[in-house]
């Protein structure tokens, strides 16, 4: 835990120069799929580990970098050897996103291509009731691009839609399993990251 803490504190800590002044904050509601996190051997999947998570988010944000904290709740399908065996855990996670943004004018709307890093902390991880003792190994640290936009509602208050496309990299769950076996491989997760939210111009 003290290891992924230190990850998101060090995130937050390279946005901060960026953020001597704020533009604008706000927060709503986001979608998170992460796919494709895999362990192959000779094309056979020995374990796979499917996550899908809903939850809400803050923004806050400068004119070319905008940093996002978010809380999901989700669930995770782990299959083994193909899916002769799968559990489903309930997962509770927070997230940190730092993204660089170009903004364009386009009439009232400001549409931004998006290109950055997250990084998910899983905080627990429950199946039947029963809690996952290493939840956080399903922990993941992603790049993640995509695009943006602003649409005015007045003066100070604007709706920002973003859709980006993440890929992570393994989980320590997942690289654990591979570790020392030869011939075996950990894929890459991959996924949307949708979020739509109200903003405020300060």
């Amino acid at each position: 835990m003290k290891k992924s803490i230190s990850v998101l504190i060090l995130l937050a800590l390279a946005a901060t120069s960026a953020f001597a002044q704020f533009g604008s904050v706000g927060g709503g509601l986001l979608f998170d799929g992460n796919y494709g996190n895999e362990a192959k051997y000779e094309g056979i999947t020995l374990l796979s580990i499917d996550k899908t998570s809903f939850g809400a988010f803050a923004f806050f944000d400068a004119t070319y970098v905008e940093v996002d904290l978010s809380f999901t709740y989700g669930l995770a399908e782990m299959k083994v050897l193909g899916g002769l065996g799968s559990t489903d855990l309930n997962l509770q996670s927070l997230g940190i996103s730092v993204l660089g943004k170009y903004p364009i004018e386009l009439g009232a709307i400001t549409f931004f291509p998006l290109i950055g890093i997250n990084y998910n902390l899983v905080l627990s991880a429950e199946s039947n009731g029963t809690s996952y003792r290493d939840a956080e190994d399903l922990s993941q640290l992603g790049l993640l691009a995509g695009v943006g936009f602003d649409y005015p509602l007045n003066e100070q208050l604007f709706i920002r839609a973003q859709a980006l496309f993440a890929l992570r990299l393994p989980s320590k769950l997942m690289e654990d399993a591979v570790k020392g076996v030869s011939g075996v491989d950990a894929g890459l997760g991959f996924g949307p990251r949708i979020k739509v939210g109200v903003g405020y111009h300060l």
